[in-house]
Parts: structure tokens; C-alpha cells; sequence
């Protein structure tokens, strides 16, 4: 009778200590589940302080215009076309080259913030399958 009482204990222990370990396993998945939602609020209360950290970054870091070297004599328009606001008065008193230069200048503008435009929309287009990818397996998780 002492073998199998020993043995029908120690079967009784076993049944606990996976019963807790399971428990235990449950705990961890909820604590990690909370710590992860945590720490996904804390990215998403950033993002948007941070999106406009990096644009005042990119714009203190954006090349002068080439145009500005081609018009030394002209500061004041240099100035104008970094921001963009070139006035009719001093547009009048330009040559008709001194306007191509600034019309190409333009075009090549465009032409690479078109290219920087697709590339980000691509990486955007990831991010958001990525995004649909991890949600449905939260999802899968949570079930």
C-alpha cells in the first residue's frame, strides 16, 4: 500500500505543478501582452513629436539651391527661393537666362521630390502590410 500511495502523491504533484506552470505560463503570456500594449501606446504617443523632429532636421539639413550660386549678385532672391516666394517685382527685374536657370532648378526640385515622394509611399505601402500582418496575428493571439 505505501508504494502506491507514494506514487499516487507524487502524481497529485504533478498534476499541481503543471497545473501552476500552466498558470504561471498564462501569467507570463499576460504580463508580456500588457507590457507590449504598454510599450506600443508609448511608440504611438511618440510618433507624431518625433515625425516633427525629423522634419525640422530635413529642413535645416536641405542643400542650398543651386540657383543661389548662379545668382551671387542677387542675395535677396537666393533667399526668396529657398523659401519659395519669389515676388513679380523680382521676377521683372531678371534676364530671360537668369529665369531658365531658375525654371530648371525647379524642375529638377520636383522631379527628385517625386522620386523621395514614391519611395516613401512604397515603404509607407510595407509598413501598412506589415502592420495588417501583426494585428491579424494579435488577433489570432488573443483567441
Amino acid at each position: 500500500l505505501l508504494p502506491q500511495s507514494k506514487q499516487s502523491s507524487s502524481y497529485s504533484d504533478r498534476d499541481t505543478t503543471e497545473e501552476e506552470s500552466e498558470s504561471l505560463d498564462d501569467m507570463d503570456f499576460l504580463t508580456r501582452q500588457k507590457k507590449l500594449q504598454a510599450e506600443a501606446k508609448m511608440a504611438l504617443a511618440m510618433a507624431k513629436p518625433m515625425a516633427k523632429m525629423q522634419v525640422e532636421v530635413e529642413k535645416q539639413n536641405r542643400k542650398k539651391s543651386p540657383v543661389a550660386d548662379l545668382l551671387p549678385h542677387m542675395p535677396h532672391i537666393s533667399e526668396c527661393l529657398m523659401k519659395r516666394s519669389l515676388k513679380p517685382t523680382d521676377l521683372r527685374d531678371m534676364t530671360i537666362g537668369q529665369l531658365q536657370v531658375i525654371v530648371n532648378d525647379l524642375h529638377s526640385q520636383i522631379e527628385s521630390l517625386n522620386e523621395e515622394l514614391v519611395q516613401l509611399l512604397l515603404i509607407r505601402d510595407e509598413l501598412h502590410t506589415e502592420q495588417d500582418a501583426m494585428l491579424v496575428d494579435i488577433e489570432d493571439l488573443t483567441r
